[in-house]
């Protein structure tokens, strides 16, 4: 595997940026009642997923949701779906690591499950413009861990996964890569820990 590698696949939500959840709900929420409707029916419903995977519009998510919610989170809901992640924390680390991978030569691709919001909040994301290829789930029809989703990611940009080492911070997006034959790593958000799983997987 070792001189394989030519292509770095990284996942977006905390790896190549910081999110902290509960942080971030509670920006939104005064409570934990509140923030447990907005974390469980909301950031964990099928109607999330749906965006991610592009059969379903915010606005129709938002209407689908509070349909289940307290009236008084209505407008919450839709703020937080039309706000979503348009605040990106920088991650000084990461983007070092990615700049440095850059101009070693590395070929860096995106693939995340997201939703059309993406299109509007990467330009705050730094990393993202060292990304030879984006790939994300609600163009495509599919998310990870879908076996599908990674031969999508591959076809799309005409890559062996023999030759790409993919960064998530799931096990189950790293396991499923896997199996296809891509090589990868958990990232538990130590950026020191990452480098040496690097050093130890590419040199």
């Amino acid at each position: 595997m070792k001189g394989r590698i030519k292509n770095i696949v990284f996942d977006m939500g905390n790896v190549l940026t910081v999110y902290h959840a509960r942080d971030y709900i509670y920006g939104y929420v005064q409570n934990e009642e509140d923030y447990r409707w907005i974390k469980d029916h909301l950031c964990a419903s099928v109607e999330w997923l749906r965006m991610d995977r592009g059969t379903m519009s915010d606005d129709e998510a938002v209407a689908s949701v509070c349909r289940r919610m307290p009236p008084h989170l209505h407008e919450t809901v839709e703020r937080f779906v039309r706000e979503y992640r348009m605040v990106q924390p920088p991650n000084p680390p990461m983007e070092r690591l990615v700049e440095e991978l850059c101009q070693k030569g590395y070929d860096l691709y995106l693939m995340s499950n997201t939703s059309h919001r993406f299109r509007i909040f990467s330009r705050y994301i730094k990393s993202i413009a060292y990304m030879k290829g984006i790939w994300i789930s609600c163009e495509h029809g599919l998310l990870k861990p879908e076996p599908e989703a990674y031969l999508d990611f591959f076809r799309t940009f005409s890559l062996k996964p023999e030759t790409c080492f993919f960064i998530d911070d799931t096990p189950a997006n790293i396991e499923a890569a896997g199996n296809l034959g891509m090589d990868g790593c958990v990232y538990y958000g130590d950026v020191d820990e990452l480098r040496r799983c690097l050093q130890e997987k590419l040199l």
